[in-house]
């Protein structure tokens, strides 16, 4: 096998190109920004059409790096954020200025509290809440507050299974996004949608939109041939296998699992970092989680069950804190991130963890995915003061760190109450570029953190989703088997053992006092007005 994968990442703000080998080893990588916008508070989209430019561009760029590789390519593969992609009659767009919802779409609040209010059996695989990050609450907020634009709409897609549509025609849903963001359960067979709550919602034809009530087609099958238009576009020979796709989070799992997963399975975690944060765990059991999505059957590997916990917002926390400070850069780049994590590793080695010992917080800026599944909680800061200084804004980034990777440590020792022994945790995604949040993953979460030895995890994994569908691997379990590239062990550094425990404790002692003042603040909200 000579010829070469390419994968297509599609994350929140741009589209990442690579191009691996048979084996798994990244050859090239090129990117493209689109623009996120945001058109009212709460309300996060995007217009189709500069999601796909970005991906040529990111296509065509890469295949540039490798003359020939074009010619080369065995099959493509795309994953993609959990947005919400919307097709429809007349010109676009569809609503305001946009045909899709970004994950981060928080208007369907109302929604997903009035779906958890049903009582749902979906529920039990949501963590007991539904979330409004889910598509069901975004479609129900549509159908309520501009019923016009909820006519017109003829299909509704994950952003992957959008994407490969756009590049073959073939209108086909991938088991992965059904799963684990639709009111769909697998393992229900015939009747996997909960058609009785969609008739309750007033959503009742929902499934027959578009192809949503196919079978929905496991990760890796072909989904379809490139079509001419789309080849000429990315630059490609038309008539390529397209891979059946699946969600971001799921495709860096993939990549960081490591050869070893199937021997190791209920003691790894994979925790996949960039602009928000998935923790991904698989069982051969059934477990159900309070505020845990899943558990999904058949949602990456027939007869395993998927559990996602999260954090809505943690890479972009730390951009806010660049971006807002009074004495910070007031942009959030690259250079910006690499300077800040610089002047805060010669305080801490100057200071120790006296370093920000009266700052903490509880990350929960954009709601609480896990442990509480809760998206009305937001965060809780202590020990802020005038906020002038570069001390002030140094602080302020290093505890917004340590309050996302303590609240990651939460997590996981949630799921290991509910059945789970998670000893191992390999990390995917940017955060594994980010000096500070490495070492305070080390040191803080108490369990062995792994650095997966590719550059590219969430690229890895869609490449094995590739490779399935041009017959290289004859499942994804075997390509994780042949294409995983295992990891480095980072050990703990024990001379923070006892300042990480003492914050934590800390952490969690906020967290119940957030709680308990959200609780309160609820009544207070419910007073009669005299």
């Amino acid at each position: 096998m000579d010829g070469l994968l390419l994968a297509v990442d599609v994350g929140t703000l741009s589209a990442r190109a690579g191009i691996f080998d048979a084996h798994g080893v990244l050859l090239g990588t090129t990117s493209a920004g689109f623009s996120l916008l945001r058109p009212a508070p709460g309300q996060a989209v995007y217009r189709m059409d500069a999601i796909w430019a970005a991906v040529a561009e990111a296509v065509r760029g890469v295949l540039a790096t490798i003359p020939g590789s074009a010619a080369r390519v065995a099959a493509l593969a795309f994953d993609a954020t959990s947005s919400l992609a919307l097709s429809h009659t007349g010109a676009p767009p569809l609503t305001g200025e946009a045909d899709v919802f970004c994950w981060a779409d928080h208007r369907g609040e109302a929604e997903a509290e009035a779906i958890t209010a049903t009582g749902d059996r979906l529920l039990e695989h949501t963590g007991g809440t539904l979330s409004p990050e889910m598509h069901l609450p975004k479609l129900l907020w549509l159908a309520r507050h501009d019923p016009a634009a909820w006519a017109r709409v003829t299909g509704a897609r994950d952003l992957c299974d959008a994407l490969a549509w756009r590049a073959t025609g073939a209108d086909r849903h991938s088991l992965c996004g059904l799963a684990c963001k639709w009111p769909f359960l697998p393992a229900d067979g015939p009747e996997a949608w909960r058609r009785e709550l969609l008739a309750d919602l007033g959503l009742a034809d929902l499934p027959s939109r578009g192809a949503l009530s196919e079978p929905p087609q496991p990760v890796g099958a072909v989904h379809g041939r490139l079509m001419k238009g789309a080849a000429t576009e990315l630059g490609l020979p038309s008539g390529l296998p397209v891979a059946t796709g699946l969600i971001d989070a799921e495709a860096g799992t993939l990549g960081a699992l490591g050869p070893d997963f199937a021997a190791t399975m209920n003691g790894t975690l994979v925790l996949i970092g960039g602009t928000s944060t998935c923790l991904m765990a698989f069982a051969p059991d059934s477990r159900h989680i309070p505020g845990v999505w899943g558990p999904f059957r058949d949602a990456v590997f027939p007869g395993l069950w998927l559990h996602e916990a999260g954090q809505s917002l943690t890479g972009a926390a730390l951009d806010a804190v660049l971006e807002t400070h009074p004495a910070g850069p007031r942009r959030a780049d690259p250079a910006a991130h690499a300077a800040a994590v610089a002047q805060i590793a010669a305080r801490l080695a100057a200071e120790g963890p006296a370093f920000a010992a009266g700052r903490h917080l509880v990350p929960d800026w954009l709601g609480n995915r896990s442990p509480l599944g809760d998206g009305r909680a937001r965060a809780l800061v202590a020990g802020v003061g005038e906020e002038r200084s570069e001390r002030d804004f140094l602080e302020a980034y290093y505890a917004t760190a340590r309050g996302i990777v303590l609240q990651a440590r939460q997590i996981i020792d949630h799921l290991d109450a509910h059945g789970y022994a998670i000893r191992r945790v390999a990390l995917s995604g940017g955060h594994a570029r980010n000096s500070l949040l490495v070492a305070l993953y080390r040191d803080a979460l108490g369990r062995d953190l792994v650095l997966p030895r590719t550059p590219e995890p969430v690229l890895l994994g869609t490449a094995m989703a590739a490779s399935v569908a041009a017959g290289w691997q004859p499942d994804l379990l075997t390509a994780v088997g042949n294409m995983g590239t295992g990891g480095e062990v980072l050990a703990a550094d024990p001379a923070w053992g006892r300042a990480h425990e003492l914050a934590y404790g800390i952490y969690g002692r906020l967290f119940e006092a957030r709680n308990a003042a959200q609780r309160d603040s609820d009544t207070l909200a419910a007073l009669p007005r005299e």
